[in-house]
């Protein structure tokens, strides 16, 4: 975002955002931003902002900085003062598999789950609805615990689906991949992927009744640390392509 203007004062970008684009790190929104073009630049709350404008629509790209509490720190202050209509999340993700194909290949998601978020022992993980303690309550008075449904209809149906468990640390082992990946039950057939935001994203835009995708391109099986089998790069920008075709 170094090449952009800087605005001197906020309240130059009050009009409404069509689109916010959420991410965790500059890699995962560089080819975003030089295909887009940048108008003006700034902060907001502790966060870096890039105004642009694409196919006659305000687009708002975020860098919330890694982790939960960024990522749904950034949706709200982003929510609050520019009002968008779409809420995009983007990166990357592991996979819990052990098809290294699958590697630089684009998932959308259809759901969003907090993997941490319940209670533990030793033998056992008790998801939210267990204890009853609701994350979100909607209008008609369904609770939210655990699960954030997502809007995967922007794309087509040749894109994987998938559900992503947003955890605080990413697994370091198979063992704990696997451990982590038993705990909620989805269709054997669906794709299930790790990251560190979009549940929290999820959640902030569901609070605010505004649709929410995610976007993420395989850049790892989950509890390989060997960054060398790594391809960070072509599944930040496979996301970041793919995301530009929506747009």
């Amino acid at each position: 975002m170094e090449n952009c203007p800087v605005l001197s004062e906020l309240v130059e970008v009050e009009s409404i955002m069509t689109k916010l684009v959420i991410s965790a790190t500059e890699l995962e929104t560089a080819l975003l931003l030089k295909e887009l073009g940048c108008m003006h630049q700034g902060r907001i709350t502790g966060f870096n902002f890039c105004l642009s404008e694409h196919n006659h629509m305000d687009v708002c790209v975020v860098r919330s900085d890694p982790g939960i509490a960024n990522a749904a720190a950034a949706t709200a202050a982003c929510i609050e003062r520019f009002s968008p209509e779409m809420i995009f999340n983007i990166g990357v993700c592991g996979v819990y598999s052990d098809d290294m194909n699958l590697l630089a290949k684009v998932v959308a998601g259809t759901s969003a789950v907090f993997a941490d978020a319940g209670a533990e022992t030793d033998d056992s993980f008790s998801a939210l609805d267990a204890i009853d303690l609701p994350l979100a309550e909607t209008e008609t008075g369904i609770k939210i615990f655990n699960i954030i449904r997502l809007n995967s209809s922007t794309f087509s149906n040749d894109l994987l689906k998938g559900v992503f468990l947003t955890v605080g640390a990413s697994s370091g082992t198979r063992q704990r991949a696997q451990e982590i990946k038993s705990r909620f039950k989805f269709d054997d057939k669906k794709l299930l992927c790790e990251d560190m935001e979009s549940a929290a994203v999820g959640l902030i835009a569901l609070k605010n009744s505004i649709p929410c995708t995610v976007l993420r391109g395989i850049s790892n099986l989950c509890g390989e640390r060997d960054h060398e089998k790594w391809k960070l790069t072509e599944a930040s920008e496979a996301a970041q392509t793919e995301l530009l075709k929506c747009l």
